[in-house]
């Protein structure tokens, strides 16, 4: 008997980092590579991956985003010698998000020319597309219905199937219909626990709540920021946006890295990536893309300056929306943003997304004030934040209820809970003891499948 063994160098009982080795004496595959975001610190590596990246037969990337995909290139630099499997969307999402990486922390884990050599090894792979990554190894993805691109990852290892979610949601959104579950029954079952506690609200009764209050400020002469994640909640946004043609008139100003996103999601609107029911729905109010309608503006569009045409906006006499990075007001034009409008109680910040223990969004998300801002050109400014906090419970992970049916409709007979904190991870132990026996897995131990 070949055992099967699984080790994790991240994203255990906490969500970053996500980084895991499948193996056997003779084979071994990395699935994600990432770090973990920490407030107002450097970005932590997952301990452990180094000294066996050039002994890896193979690695696959789930998605683009930055705590599943920020190590790759560290892996060049430290001796793996094969290919990256990913998506052709998350070929280009995660490009782009490297490059935003070494503007933060420069040559800190990985440099430009680890990241070339990454890049030019890249193998893409659609949907529902079987392709070897090792002797007796195929893989397989699986639409995750979490942002362009995303996949599960279906690995079948000599017979055994392994299937590692990544990160999944279950809820209808403007471009998916939830996850893809596999056709066979399998074996091991390898889930995020992001939600494992918590209730997600249907999307479309959060998106009417969003248009009917945008619309209402706006009609009162005054602001709306919307800081967004530029991966996943911006583009869901601004379509929720969009397809509202009450907002038609409404100016709608879109600024940082979401522009670039944008792009890149319009390239890959097609059945092979989104739902047929969104792209019907654009068909239908005479769309060709959500993101080129008259009233959506480009900050950079403005002036060559963006500061500039952040004081425009601020400053002119229309009510209107900006949707902006970062997502989580650690840095970026939410800012500068706060400093212009934040001391006008008639305007509004708007939470499309989770917040951080830490973050400068988390703390005005629970009630703080007096908030440090560093706004263009990095000056340091503290100002009392008089705006209206409003919050919207988007999730682009899994509810509770997808994780169990998850969990019921694979069949696995050895399920191991990943990607969620503790409390998270405890609650859904107990929630679905009547279907299955999952498990936790610690942090750079050795695990061996039992159905192996």
């Amino acid at each position: 008997m070949n055992d099967i063994e699984i080790i994790a160098y991240g994203s255990t009982n906490y969500v970053g980092r996500s980084a895991f080795v499948i193996r056997d004496r003779d084979r071994s595959i990395l699935l994600d590579c990432g770090i973990e975001l920490v407030p107002k610190q450097l970005s932590r590596a997952p301990v452990g991956v180094d000294p066996i990246a050039e002994d890896l037969d193979a690695f696959i990337l789930s998605h683009a985003h930055i705590d599943h995909s920020g190590y790759i290139p560290r892996l060049a630099k430290k001796g793996y010698k094969g290919d990256y499997h990913m998506t052709d969307p998350t070929k280009e999402i995660v490009y782009k998000l490297w490059l935003d990486h070494l503007k933060i922390e420069g040559r800190r884990h990985w440099s430009e020319r680890d990241l070339d050599i990454v890049y030019q090894k890249i193998r893409t792979h659609n949907y529902r597309n079987k392709f070897k990554i090792a002797e007796g190894i195929t893989a397989e993805f699986l639409n995750a219905g979490h942002v362009l691109g995303a996949a599960q990852i279906l690995i079948d290892w000599d017979g055994t199937l392994i299937l590692y979610t990544g990160d999944i949601n279950d809820r209808v959104t403007p471009m998916f219909e939830g996850y893809d579950l596999p056709k066979e029954k399998i074996d091991v079952l390898l889930t995020e626990s992001t939600n494992g506690d918590r209730y997600v609200p249907e999307r479309e009764k959060i998106n009417v709540g969003l248009r009917l209050l945008a619309k209402q400020i706006a009609e009162g002469g005054n602001k709306m920021i919307l800081p967004s994640f530029a991966v996943g909640r911006s583009q869901e946004t601004l379509i929720t946006l969009a397809l509202d043609q009450d907002l038609d008139d409404v100016p709608i100003y879109i600024d940082g890295m979401i522009n670039h996103m944008n792009m890149i999601t319009e390239h890959f609107l097609s059945e092979k990536w989104v739902s047929k029911r969104f792209l019907s729905k654009i068909k239908e109010v005479g769309m060709s893309s959500p993101f080129r309608k008259d009233n959506f503006i480009p900050v950079p569009s403005l002036s060559e300056r963006t500061g500039t045409s952040r004081k425009y906006i601020a400053k002119k006499e229309e009510g209107s929306i900006i949707v902006t990075t970062s997502g989580m007001l650690e840095g970026g034009p939410i800012h500068s943003y706060l400093e212009l409008l934040g001391t006008n109680e008639n305007n509004v910040l708007g939470f499309t997304g989770y917040q951080v223990e830490g973050t400068t969004g988390r703390a005005i998300y629970d009630g703080e004030k007096k908030v440090t801002l560093f706004a263009d050109y990095g000056k340091k400014k503290q100002i009392d934040l008089e705006m209206q906090i409003m919050k919207f419970p988007y999730s682009g992970h899994s509810s509770v209820e997808g994780l169990k049916l998850i969990m019921e409709k694979t069949g696995a007979r050895d399920i191991i809970l990943i990607h969620g904190d503790k409390r998270n991870q405890e609650y859904i132990l107990n929630y679905v003891k009547d279907i299955a026996q999952p498990r936790l897995l610690k942090e750079g131990f050795q695990e061996k499948l039992r159905s192996a």
